[in-house]
């Protein structure tokens, strides 16, 4: 089969492969959209949880062709999207619900082989079925919504709640979304890039500002909780700043690993904020697909490449460079 292949750092080939087996419990998709997201930029830098060579590729829909011993649940000819986050089920973590914190955790396209290939293996467990009315493009984005929906259930937000979201990428564009279905009552979002910024405010009547400098002048008072989609340290930095006494701070974008900010503990002490963190998913894969049935989440926009597998490492640098939203491969 052909697949894309990180083989060291910072390289990518496009090359053929073996194709999968099939162990008990698992099932072989052929795989009909696969998205990239930052982490997979992460993975590439070595900024990751990874080995070498890798596979990359989590976010993908696509039809089982073939299944394992013990596979009652699925048939070939189902379409299906996969939570790649596979625990063990018997560990501490495990078995207080917090399985994305598993002790033995594995992540698809993580470590070990995704969907940026023509087939890949992985547990059935792990699939869910996608209905005929759900698209591949839906299906795709069903992990990256699974990923804010968690983090939703992480934040107690309450109705009226003031937000500002730092990063109009497609997942911060993806939390304007849910944060008005939420019932925010002002959303303000920054975002350097013209384009994003003009898809931003056709996604929903919201406050765009286009340097975080700014966001004081615009709102002096703060806001009750703010997010981070964008990951980069710099702007991480200053984000308790806009916080309102009592105020939540979410870390959802992914920082390179070994980067460190600098905050204030008295502030976090005096005004009694609060931070949280918000890794992966917590089986909020149904959740998501319900946002997506009655249309609620737009995704359309966010997609901005639609292109073949074999266009991956141009598009990939395109998409490291901030010039594409999501780029979805298809086969």
């Amino acid at each position: 089969m052909k697949a894309i292949i990180f083989t060291e750092p910072g390289k990518i080939v496009y090359d053929e492969t073996a194709d999968p087996s099939c162990e008990a419990g698992e099932v072989i998709i052929k795989v009909l959209r696969s998205g990239i997201c930052g982490t997979d930029l992460h993975i590439y830098r070595n900024e990751y949880q990874n080995p070498f060579p890798l596979i990359p590729g989590h976010e993908f829909c696509g039809v089982i062709v073939e299944k394992g011993k013990d596979v009652s649940s699925l048939q070939k000819g189902d379409r299906v999207t996969v939570d790649p986050n596979i625990n063990c089920g018997e560990c501490f973590y495990c078995r207080r619900q917090r399985p994305n914190q598993c002790l033995n955790w594995q992540g698809i396209g993580i470590t070990r082989a995704g969907g940026f290939a023509e087939y890949v293996a992985v547990p059935a467990r792990n699939c869910y079925k996608i209905a005929n009315h759900i698209t591949d493009s839906q299906a795709a984005f069903v992990e990256p919504l699974s990923c804010v929906v968690h983090s939703l259930n992480r934040l107690h937000s309450r109705v009226g709640d003031d937000v500002l979201i730092l990063g109009a990428g497609p997942m911060g564009l993806l939390w304007v979304q849910a944060m008005k279905i939420n019932g925010a009552s002002q959303i303000m979002i920054v975002e350097k890039e013209a384009g994003r910024r003009k898809l931003a405010l056709e996604i929903a009547d919201i406050t765009v500002v286009e340097d975080i400098e700014h966001v004081h002048e615009k709102a002096p008072a703060g806001f009750a909780i703010v997010i981070d989609a964008t990951g980069v340290p710099a702007v991480i930095g200053k984000a308790l700043s806009f916080l309102k006494p009592y105020g939540k701070y979410l870390q959802f974008g992914v920082a390179p690993s070994g980067e460190y900010v600098q905050w204030k503990p008295y502030d976090i002490f005096r005004y009694d904020l609060t931070i949280l963190g918000s890794f992966a998913l917590c089986y909020t894969f149904e959740q998501a697909i319900s946002w997506l049935h009655p249309g609620r989440i737009n995704i359309d926009p966010l997609i901005s490449h639609r292109v073949q597998l074999s266009d991956f490492a141009k598009v990939f640098q395109d998409f490291a460079n901030g010039k594409t939203l999501k780029v979805h491969c298809l086969f």
